[in-house]
C-alpha cells in the first residue's frame, strides 16, 4: 500500500483491510458513508467481504469509497499515536491508534466510546499518526 496517503503511521501489520474484515463476519457493526445533509449510518450484520466490496444488512460497499466503520467491542492495547483521519464528503475524525494494516487503520475516536474505527486507506482517504505529546 503507497503510504503517501499515510504519514507518521509506524509500520503496517501484515494484514489487509478484507482480512481485517473476514474476523468480523456476523458481527454487528456500523458504517458512516457520505450522505445529504449529514452522514449515512448503516447499522447491521457483516455478512459478506469480497476482495471489491463488502456488505453490511442490505447495503453493499466497495473499498474505493468514503467510509468508516465503527465496532460494537471495546477495544484492546493501542499504540502511543494520535491519529487525524480524513475522508473526502465525511470530514476528519481524531482519535489513538490501535494499529496500522495494509490498506486500514484502526484507531479509538476521541472524543467518544472506547470502541475500534475502521477507516480505509484509498484515494478518498487521508491519515496522520504523531507520537503522543508530539506537538
Amino acid at each position: 500500500m503507497p503510504t503517501k496517503n499515510r504519514q507518521g503511521c509506524p509500520k503496517p501489520r501484515p494484514i489487509t483491510l478484507q482480512q481485517r474484515l473476514r474476523l468480523l463476519l456476523g458481527k454487528k457493526v456500523t458504517v458512516y458513508s457520505p450522505g445529504f445533509p449529514k452522514l449515512t449510518r448503516t447499522v447491521g450484520v457483516l455478512t459478506c467481504v469480497s476482495h471489491r466490496n463488502f456488505k453490511v444488512g442490505s447495503r453493499v460497499f466497495d473499498y474505493n469509497t468514503s467510509f468508516y466503520i465503527v465496532l460494537g467491542c471495546r477495544a484492546g492495547q493501542r499504540l502511543p499515536y494520535e491519529v487525524v483521519a480524513a475522508a473526502e464528503d465525511i470530514g476528519s475524525l481524531t482519535g489513538k491508534l490501535i494499529c496500522v494494516g495494509r490498506g486500514f487503520v484502526e484507531f479509538i475516536q476521541v472524543p467518544g466510546r472506547s470502541v475500534p474505527t475502521i477507516f480505509p486507506l484509498n484515494r478518498f482517504t487521508n491519515v496522520t499518526c504523531s507520537e503522543e505529546g508530539e506537538e
